[in-house]
């Protein structure tokens, strides 16, 4: 949910995940609409999607932050359509391969497992074809679990189950 809070949800060495604010709109409709950063996502989304989700205020999430403020992504836990708890993730092109993603998607797998008790398990899902998303789930000590056809693309989803 789009709200006025600055403070941070979790922190890293590098980086802050907090929560989604009015001023973030502009950089997460960049994230909507990049042809690059949504290569693997199905494209650009309409104008009346980006409108719905404006508008909505619903956004959720955390905003990924480096320590000084600037924006470098954006992660959210949430319900995937099979109701497993998913995460999912996009980060700005600029700061690829800085290693942010990793460091702030395993920083949302363990605030998964402490936010959702009972779930026994997360699951993240990607194209197969996008090699940075399955070495990072990879690395996130995701093994995979399934493969199937959807949005004209072969899909992986990837699982890591509750420690202990």
């Amino acid at each position: 949910m789009v709200g006025a809070s600055a403070a941070p949800v979790v922190s890293t060495d590098r980086l802050v995940l907090r929560a989604v604010r009015p001023a973030d709109l502009a950089v997460l409709e960049r994230m909507w609409r990049d042809p690059l950063m949504r290569r693997h996502l199905g494209g650009p989304l309409p104008d009346d999607v980006v409108a719905k989700r404006r508008a909505g205020g619903g956004i959720g999430g955390f905003m990924v932050t480096l320590r000084f403020g600037e924006v470098v992504g954006w992660c959210h836990l949430g319900r995937y359509r099979t109701g497993e708890l998913e995460l999912s993730y996009v980060f700005l092109s600029e700061w690829w391969g800085w290693g942010y993603a990793r460091e702030a998607c395993a920083a949302a797998v363990g605030l998964a497992f402490e936010r959702f008790p009972d779930d026994a398990r997360l699951i993240a899902v990607t194209q197969e074809t996008n090699d940075r998303s399955v070495r990072l789930l990879e690395a996130l000590g995701m093994t995979r679990v399934d493969a199937f056809e959807e949005f004209g693309a072969r899909q992986v989803r990837y699982a890591v189950d509750r420690p202990g």
